[in-house]
Order: structure tokens, then C-alpha cells, then sequence
């Protein structure tokens, strides 16, 4: 009911503002006679249509019990987004999403009735068919500094994610209900606030905790040196409203610096340093006190880029560990490390890896990644991963069509079973 009144919501601000924009007395107002559409289907011509159809074929097989068979999920993603012509700042966007189930599939998806097959891996590619985002935009211009204001259902990033993002490899990407403040200040700094008070999880419209209300802050104090550094001082205080999350609740405080330093037009030097500390906030009835680290060096050559790195998500037992309830699975394209794990060997995540990605000719971007796992209290090793993916962009249909290969395998260790997932994908962007 919550999620309906949500989308009710949105969709009244939308026919509203929407009548508003095309009304032709309005438009007069700004514009000079000979400037005025003919007509408000003259005017909306002008708007731009965005849309994307994606294909996959993703296939995940796990060993030992209770898998008993591979899952394979052949799926179809389709979104179409308009957005208005600008009015006084003001342009209005929304974009539907539908995920289609094309052939004879087998999969779990734990969050769903209909699709939950706990003998088979998870594959969290349900049927859907929802608003995937709808806003109004304001933007304005003063002294080559930039304001712009969002408030409705929309996608959203902090930073590189971590902590906050959109699931865009999923073919349910989510988004959330917020409003979001982006402004440039003096000095090279810039700065971000949003207010959130639902999550569209990328689970899908009916699934159970699909869109969970909360009353979430994030704040993000930018600072950028071209060609030489990224500072930024973010806070994310997460407050669910639903007792099945309130476990999940934290305040998190973070610094993140991070590169490229460019040497030359061919050389840089990659680097990223990043520490946030989390803590129970809200609703949560446990006590958090966990760390975050991120380290990553190399170097970058001509668009290849090599980097040596760890990233330490802290755990000490099931309930004081960090979370990340509100980004995609981090960690391998496997999907294993979902969530920060806590078994009784150990709690929390260490994972090392080393990264290669670049260009190759003929063949398009390819990206190779190994991963070392281990807990972080008490240490133990959970395993190991392989992961690998290989995109094509034709530039005949100006970069619109991409075929791609994505395959991950998971040796295991003191944690889960060993597993193989594998995706072929085609897309086409308009």
C-alpha cells in the first residue's frame, strides 16, 4: 500500500507539472511571440526520449547441497524515458522499465513466492513492470557555477558506490524515492544533499521488502584538482522505518581521495584512499562500531589500467558489522559476497585483488580481476575468485549496440560452496 501511494504521488506531481509546462498562457509569458509553439504537442516534440533494450542470458551453477541443478535465466530489459523541454529551469522526466522472462527459465529469487527455488542458485532477475524513475528537474546557471534541485523516484550514486548506488548490471536497476540538491561552490568544491524516503530495490515492484520507507541524509563535500586529485567528505545517516530493517540502520562518516595523476597524455598514476567509520543510528536496537577501508594502486597506460588493491569491510560478530543495504553486491560478479558475511569461523570481509582492464583491438574492453577473501575477525580464509568480462561497441551504430561476455568462478575455502556464473548480453542504447 506504502508503495502505491509512493507511485500515486509521483504520478499526480507528474500530470500536474506536466499541464503546467505545456500550457500555452505560461509559455507565452517567457517567450517572445514569434518563439511560441504553434501548439503543446509542438512544444513536446522538442523533449528527448531515451531508451534502452538489453538481453541476457545469465547461467550460475553452485556445488553442494541444497543446489541440486544450474540456474539460467534467459531475461529482456526494456526502459523508455522522456524528458520535457526545458521552462524557466524547469523539465519533467520519467522513464518506465520491463523486465520480460523470454524463454524457459530456472532460477531462484528468494524475495519472491512465485520464483523462490532454494535447490537452485539466486539470479535476482524477476518480471517486472514499474516507474523506474519520474522527477521534476530545476537547473540554473549564475556566475558558470551550476544549481540543480531533483525530486521524485530517480537513480543515484555517492561516490563510487559502496555505500549507496544503483544496481545497473541487474536488470531491475532500483532507484529511490528522494529529493536531491547539487550545487558548485567557489574554490573548485562542490556539494550534494538528498533526502530518501523509500528504496525501489532492485528485487522488483512485488517483491517482499521491495521498497522499504525510510528517512535517509546524504551529504557529500566535493573538492577536485584536475588531473591530480578527488576529495570528498560524505555522511549517510540510514534510518529504516519498518521493523525487518531495523537491524540495518546505521550513520556513516567517511574521507575518500582518489586519482588519476597524470604524468603525461599517455602515463598517470592510479590511486585510491578511502576510511569511513559506521555506527548504529535510528532504529537500530544493536550496537555498530565498525571500520571501512579501501586501497588501491597502479599505474595507467593509454587507457589500460592495472591496479594492486584491498578493501576491509569490518565484522565482529552478526550484528556488529558494516552493511551496505542501500548499493549493489560488491566483491565479485559471482554475487557470493551479497552481503558482509558473519558465520561462527569469522565475521566481516577482507578481500585483495589485483585488476587489468584496457582496450584490445578488434575485440573491444576487457576487464580481469582475482580475488583473495578472507574474514577479519577472527581471520580465516573464505576462498578465492576469477572474474572476467569482454564488451563489443560497434561504432557503425555509433556505440549504441554492445555484445558482451561476463564469466566469475569461486573457489572455495572456509565459506560457501565452489560455483561458476556466466552472462551473454546485447544491448542497444538510444
Amino acid at each position: 500500500m506504502g508503495s502505491w501511494r509512493s507511485s500515486k504521488f509521483i504520478a499526480i506531481c507528474f500530470v500536474t507539472t506536466s499541464l503546467a509546462l505545456a500550457s500555452p498562457t505560461v509559455l507565452a509569458q517567457d517567450q517572445a511571440p514569434e518563439a511560441r509553439p504553434s501548439s503543446p504537442w509542438q512544444w513536446l516534440k522538442r523533449g528527448s526520449i531515451s531508451g534502452e533494450a538489453r538481453f541476457r542470458f545469465e547461467a550460475f551453477e553452485q556445488d553442494g547441497p541444497p543446489f541440486t541443478a544450474p540456474a539460467y535465466a534467459p531475461t529482456l530489459r526494456l526502459a523508455l524515458g522522456y524528458e520535457t523541454p526545458s521552462f524557466r529551469g524547469f523539465s519533467l522526466f520519467a522513464q518506465g522499465e520491463a523486465v520480460i522472462i523470454t524463454g524457459p527459465a530456472d532460477f531462484n529469487d528468494p524475495t519472491l513466492p512465485s520464483l523462490r527455488r532454494p535447490d537452485r542458485p539466486a539470479i535476482l532477475d524477476p518480471r517486472s513492470l514499474e516507474l523506474n524513475q519520474g522527477f521534476v528537474r530545476w537547473r540554473h546557471t549564475f556566475d558558470h557555477k551550476h544549481v540543480e534541485l531533483r525530486a521524485g523516484r530517480q537513480e543515484m550514486t555517492l561516490n563510487d558506490g559502496r555505500f549507496l548506488s544503483n544496481s545497473f548490471w541487474r536488470q531491475v536497476h532500483g532507484s529511490f524515492d528522494s529529493v536531491k540538491f547539487d550545487t558548485d561552490l567557489p574554490h573548485d568544491f562542490s556539494f550534494t544533499y538528498a533526502f530518501i524516503g523509500r528504496f525501489n530495490r532492485e528485487v522488483g515492484y512485488d517483491a517482499i521488502d521491495g521498497h522499504p520507507p525510510m528517512h535517509t541524509h546524504v551529504a557529500n563535500l566535493a573538492w577536485a584538482r584536475h588531473d591530480q586529485v578527488n576529495l570528498s567528505l560524505y555522511t549517510l545517516l540510514l534510518d529504516y522505518l519498518s521493523p525487518p530493517q531495523f537491524s540495518l540502520s546505521t550513520q556513516t562518516y567517511g574521507l575518500r581521495a582518489t586519482g588519476p595523476y597524470r604524468l603525461s597524455p599517455r602515463w598517470s598514476v592510479l590511486y585510491t584512499a578511502e576510511f569511513a567509520k559506521q555506527m548504529n543510528y535510528g532504529t537500530n536496537p544493536y550496537r555498530v562500531d565498525a571500520n571501512y577501508y579501501l586501497g588501491e594502486f597502479g599505474p595507467g597506460w593509454r587507457g589500460v589500467e592495472v591496479k594492486i588493491a584491498c578493501a576491509l569491510l569490518a565484522g565482529r560478530s552478526s550484528t556488529d558489522l558494516l552493511t551496505t543495504p542501500l548499493a549493489p553486491p560488491r566483491n565479485g560478479f559471482t554475487d557470493l559476497f551479497f552481503n558482509n558475511p558473519s558465520i561462527p569461523a569469522g565475521s566481516g570481509l577482507q578481500a585483495r585483488y589485483l585488476n587489468a582492464t584496457g582496450p584490445l583491438p578488434l575485440i573491444g574492453q576487457i576487464t580481469l580481476i582475482y580475488y583473495d577473501y578472507h574474514s577479519d575477525f577472527p581471520r580465516v580464509h573464505y576462498g578465492s575468485e576469477f572474474d572476467s568480462q569482454v564488451s563489443h561497441r560497434f561504432k557503425k551504430t555509433g556505440n549504441r549496440l554492445e555484445i558482451g561476455w561476463r564469466f566469475s568462478r569461486y573457489w572455495a575455502d572456509r565459506l560457501f560452496t565452489n560455483a561458476i556464473r556466466t552472462s551473454l548480453y546485447t544491448s542497444f542504447t538510444l
